[in-house]
């Protein structure tokens, strides 16, 4: 059981959130977080998504995952001491209905697997994913890599192909472009950004004690500043502001900005996402 002891802990990082059925309007729409985007661009780059997600669970986790699936399901300890690689794909395999094996190489410590809906093979070395790295050696493609690093809130995920990269971390460390403006005193609770040959874009989360009006309007002046054209609205109920938006726009449509703002418990929390075209 030497063999898989868990090199990190799992990163806490709480999703940006848009939950809100009663979206305003504006002329044209409002610029897409870039997001939503990104993980069509990272499904594909990879060719499924059981696939992804099972690189990022041992990019992230490591053996912590092996080790408690293994007590879980009863696996003999003999198995994962003898033949790691075969016990590890069973695992994975009986964990994820719609993966199966194709060859394990023990000597090696690679496990080879297919996505049974989309057909694409992927192979999985083991040695790399103890370290918290994973990569994808998919047919006909080049290489993509995943790999996770740091703990708690200073954990990252990086996610590396020939199309762009992307990063995911839960903590504050994330680069503004210098016309988005830093709210102050915000404490960035997880952060995202992704790079290609197109654009670059980018997603930060945060919680303040501060009005939906007053995050609102801070953006609003920021962003004028910067030499975007805004527009805002303020959702109510019951005579309450409820949820709170900003977008701006730069004039030759390389620049784009979309902040959302909404009542939660323990204050204000903040989503701003940002786009840039090359």
């Amino acid at each position: 059981m030497s063999n898989y002891v868990p090199p990190t802990t799992p990163i806490n990082q709480p999703p940006p959130q848009y939950p809100y059925n009663q979206q305003p309007q504006y002329p044209g729409g409002p610029p897409q977080p870039p997001k939503k985007g990104s993980k069509v661009l990272l499904w594909g780059l990879v060719g499924c998504t059981s696939l992804l997600l099972i690189g990022v669970t041992l990019a992230i986790t490591g053996g912590y995952f092996v080790y408690n699936k293994a007590k879980e399901m009863g696996f003999d300890p003999e198995l994962m001491e003898k033949q790691p690689a075969l016990a590890v794909a069973k695992i994975l395999t009986a964990t994820n209905p719609d993966v199966e094996l194709v060859s394990v190489d023990e000597e090696k410590g690679l496990i080879t697997l297919r996505d049974k809906r989309s057909g694409k093979v992927t192979t999985i070395n083991l040695e790399d994913a103890q370290k918290g790295r994973i990569v994808f050696e998919g047919e006909g493609k080049e290489a993509v890599t995943i790999e996770a690093g740091g703990e708690g809130k200073s954990g990252t995920v990086e996610v590396k192909t020939p199309e762009g990269n992307a990063r995911f971390s839960a903590g504050s460390n994330v680069t503004l472009p210098d016309w988005i403006p830093e709210y102050p005193d915000a404490e960035i609770t997880g952060n995202f950004s992704m790079q290609s040959d197109k654009t670059d874009s980018g997603s930060f989360s945060f919680t303040t004690q501060d009005s939906i009006d007053e995050v609102i309007s801070f953006y609003e002046d920021g962003l004028k500043e910067s030499g975007l054209k805004v527009s805002t609205n303020l959702v109510r109920q019951e005579g309450k502001v409820t949820l709170g938006t900003a977008v701006g726009e730069g004039a030759d449509k390389k620049q784009s900005a979309y902040v959302n703002a909404q009542a939660v418990d323990s204050g204000t929390q903040v989503t701003v996402t940002f786009q840039i075209k090359k």
